[in-house]
């Protein structure tokens, strides 16, 4: 477990500079000339992500049923094809590179998946169920803080790396700095690039190093086969998680290509504004997933996953409204998102683990891999072209929006209908989710009571 959390922190490198919801391979896609088609393309990476999971399983067995062999063979194939990123970028013209790198980048995002589901089964049977909520809340909480500042520092270097204005935060850190002709002088933003994605490559292999210390739980001596992915289909208790899921996936996914666009173009951030953005998600992130790790010890995890999704649908609504005159809202949003997407990564992995039998736990991780990989696969593509059938600018009731809200207005309310299946889950020893909000709230209450006579007696 300790090797996990070493491992975890300089993985979580690799992760958040070159895994597959990276701002810099956005970034990186915009300078060389992508537009809405190719933006569609590039998202479809977290689907792939997700997807390729399920030939984790298969592979096990060609490994002889050695989980960190997979895992390890899997990631090293990832980082490799991102270290060549750099490459592509400095001999190829744009349009070249572009089309080069887009190949390798989703390509690389499928290895990614194929060893996160090895992972995931094998965390399962090392970590003891009676402790796992908050080793996961704990492991959680110290890698994101890493992947904070790995983002945080890659983003001062791409955006000081060139030339630039003195406008905005990138202006203010320039002027600060003395950094007018920036790090590199002109064309410097194609070798940040180099540097951030050359890095993280290094980082993710430097990891698989580290892996190689974690004591090894062969995967069960059955040799799987594609029909053993049936098997979680036809489980009366794991078949409604499937389905909720497959729903709620579609409904994030939905006008995902175009979040980061829209920081982007729409509301004119630079990477460090994006990355200050982040930074308070993620430290709202971090103070939340060791508290929600005790919740789900203490309540289960499907009425902590209710409560996360019941936030997604406020922080995709918030975007309707969103210019760059209402800006502030950006960063209430980000402590809610934070607090959201840590929660529920957490309450995820623990329900997935719970729900499935340890003998054939590769077989259920895959086949939720399957289920969410295409239902954000379906979801990416179809919100691409819903946005493309719009007009830039859509009037409704006198207001105008970009097209991009329509996307976000539909989010929003997928994400209410993704509710309604998870009344179907069943977790075996779960709270319900009004005993857990009446609980906290009793608890909150009672701590204020404790906290409010010795302030007043000062």
């Amino acid at each position: 477990m300790r090797v996990s959390v070493v491992e975890g922190l300089v993985s979580q490198l690799f992760l958040s500079l070159g895994g597959p919801g990276s701002v810099f391979f956005t970034a990186l896609a915009l300078s060389l000339g992508a537009g809405d088609r190719e933006m569609g393309v590039i998202f479809t990476a977290g689907p792939i992500f997700q997807g390729a999971q399920v030939l984790g399983p298969m592979l096990i067995s060609a490994f002889r049923g050695s989980r960190r062999g997979v895992v390890i063979a899997a990631g090293g194939v990832a980082r490799l094809l991102v270290l060549a990123i750099p490459v592509i970028i400095f001999l190829l013209p744009p349009r070249g590179a572009l089309a080069a790198v887009v190949v390798v980048w989703l390509v690389a995002q499928g290895f990614t998946g194929i060893a996160s589901n090895v992972w995931t089964s094998w965390i399962g049977d090392t970590v003891p169920e009676r402790v796992r909520g908050r080793w996961l809340g704990r492991r959680t909480q110290l890698v994101i803080l890493v992947g904070l500042l790995a983002s945080f520092g890659a983003s001062l270097l791409k955006d000081l790396a060139a030339p630039g204005t003195g406008a905005g935060l990138t202006g203010w850190l320039r002027r600060v700095l003395g950094l007018g002709g920036g790090f590199f002088g002109p064309g410097g933003d194609k070798l940040a690039f180099a540097l951030i994605f050359a890095f993280a490559a290094l980082a993710g292999l430097g990891a698989l190093f580290i892996l190689r210390r974690q004591g090894d739980r062969p995967a069960p001596s059955y040799r799987f086969r594609p029909a053993d992915l049936a098997v979680p289909f036809r489980d009366p208790r794991f078949r409604p998680f499937l389905v909720q899921y497959g729903v709620w996936f579609f409904a994030i996914y939905f006008g995902s290509p175009f979040w980061q666009p829209f920081f982007i173009g729409e509301l004119g951030m630079s990477l460090t504004a994006i990355q200050v953005y982040g930074t308070i998600s993620t430290v709202a992130m971090a103070a939340a997933v060791a508290f929600t790790g005790r919740l789900l010890d203490r309540f289960g995890n499907k009425p902590v996953l209710r409560a996360m999704m019941l936030l997604s649908v406020v922080n995709a609504f918030v975007y309707v409204f969103m210019t760059r005159d209402r800006y502030w809202w950006m960063w209430l949003e980000a402590v809610t998102s934070g607090v959201m997407w840590g929660g529920a990564g957490v309450a995820t992995t623990n329900l997935l683990l719970r729900l499935s039998p340890s003998e054939r736990r590769d077989s259920y991780v895959a086949a939720f891999a399957l289920v969410t990989g295409a239902a954000g696969l379906v979801s990416t593509i179809a919100s691409g072209q819903f946005i493309g059938a719009l007009p830039k600018y859509v009037v409704i009731g006198g207001l105008t929006f970009v097209n991009m809200k329509a996307a976000f207005a539909v989010s929003a309310a997928l994400r209410v209908v993704a509710q309604i299946p998870m009344y179907r889950v069943r977790e075996p020893r779960a709270a319900g989710f009004r005993h857990m909000v009446g609980a906290v709230a009793g608890d909150a209450r009672a701590a204020v009571l404790r906290w409010l006579p010795p302030f007043f007696s000062k």
